[in-house]
């Protein structure tokens, strides 16, 4: 017989099993201790077989920073069951039952990591985080020159500099586009899980932290995981720290949260090897609260839009939506999404069009909406255009 619970401490190892089994992972010392800090700050599901352990899951409650807005988010994580039980629908139940808690909790946003997009866009998930991978020789490096010297750079650990550029992250505008709001638990829970990672802080004159990377060697490739910087003069420290390992390392790698490519940083930008690649997926959970807090860029006159969505039927409907001078009004109008509407979405066009991904209008030109021209390019007017960054991954 199975049972779908919402696990505690004493599932702890048997999830932990089910984990490395399912991901092919080794035990260690190491992996145990972020392992269970995950495990920890989660909200934990599994289906049991027998009373025994068969599929689980990981619902990791987080806030993100939406253009100064903040969200309740939650990141799914550890989808998983032993072979034997695949194909029965329990990953849909896990699903299922998260979506209602997150209802019942008012979270507006999932995020999580697919290894399939297609697999995951059965739940209503979208992609909408890219990453820019840029790669280049150390040969290749530009030659940073600092015209008049001030601050310094220093080395230390994750652990040790998370004190200095804990803030710098927090106020970062690249931080603001749909990324996390990392509590303190996070970072902590960063340094257990990358043991290896080091940071350089450019601190100015005045001894305060002004930019930060993170990076690591990994064998002959310097790989950088995070750059944060508050002015020209702290990026300027940051890229001459960068290359001033090129005796080092052969190749050096930035897999960057920022979904646009800047090669032309460099005086010669074909030098640097620069690829676009698919990263997270998100979707909207409660699509009221979601709209209701939204920073919209202009005022709205009354637009009715019809959504569909097939896992979280409290989404679907017709919904008015109207921005003045009273602030934002959002009211579902009839619970049939079939009814008379000025534009037809689905909630995956339509995370991906309030995050940012993608205008309306593009959607509407390429069918993946329908609506008539002005409700389209009214309602996409008011919308924000920067696209979404996630500096993170669970």
């Amino acid at each position: 017989m199975d049972n779908l619970e919402q696990l505690n401490q004493s599932d702890l190892e048997d999830f932990y099993r089910l984990y490395l089994y399912a991901f092919t992972n080794t035990d260690s010392e190491e992996r145990r201790l972020f392992f269970n800090d995950r495990y920890n700050h989660s909200l934990k599901y599994g289906i049991k077989h027998n009373q025994k352990l068969s599929s689980g899951m990981l619902s990791i409650p987080f806030k993100i920073n939406f253009h100064g807005v903040h969200y309740k988010m939650n990141g799914i994580g550890d989808v998983m069951s032993y072979p034997e039980f695949g194909g029965h629908g329990a990953i849909t139940k896990l699903m299922q039952r998260a979506f209602n808690d997150m209802l019942h909790e008012n979270v507006a946003l999932s995020y999580l990591a697919p290894f399939s997009y297609d697999f995951y866009r059965r739940f209503g998930y979208e992609e909408v985080f890219d990453r820019t991978v840029y790669r280049i020789k150390n040969t290749d490096l530009p030659r940073i020159k600092i015209e008049e010297e001030s601050g310094e750079i220093e080395r230390l650990s994750l652990k040790e500099a998370i004190p200095f550029i804990k803030e710098v992250y927090a106020n970062n505008p690249s931080s603001h586009n749909a990324g996390l709001i990392r509590e303190d638990w996070w970072w902590d829970y960063l340094v257990l899980k990358h043991p290896g990672w080091q940071v350089g802080i450019y601190f100015s004159d005045d001894h305060l932290a002004a930019g930060y990377v993170i990076y690591e060697g990994v064998e002959t490739t310097f790989k950088i995981q995070e750059i944060m910087f508050t002015n020209w003069e702290s990026y300027q420290y940051l890229l001459r720290f960068i290359c001033q390992h090129e005796s080092m390392f052969f190749t050096f790698e930035y897999a960057s949260g920022d979904p646009m490519g800047h090669p032309d940083i460099l005086k010669n930008p074909a030098n640097v090897d620069v690829k676009i690649e698919p990263y997270m997926m998100a979707r909207i959970i409660n699509l009221e609260t979601f709209v209701q807090g939204y920073p919209f860029l202009k005022k709205i006159k009354s637009t009715r839009i019809a959504v569909t969505d097939k896992m979280i039927p409290a989404n679907n409907g017709i919904w008015r939506l109207m921005v003045n001078a009273n602030g934002t009004s959002f009211e579902k109008i009839s619970n049939n999404e079939n009814n008379m509407a000025d534009i037809r979405v689905s909630i995956q066009e339509l995370t991906k069009a309030l995050l940012g991904y993608r205008s309306l209008t593009q959607l509407n030109r390429v069918g993946a909406i329908h609506g008539t021209y002005e409700a389209v390019t009214n309602l996409d007017a008011t919308l924000r255009k920067d696209p979404p960054m996630l500096w993170d991954y669970f």
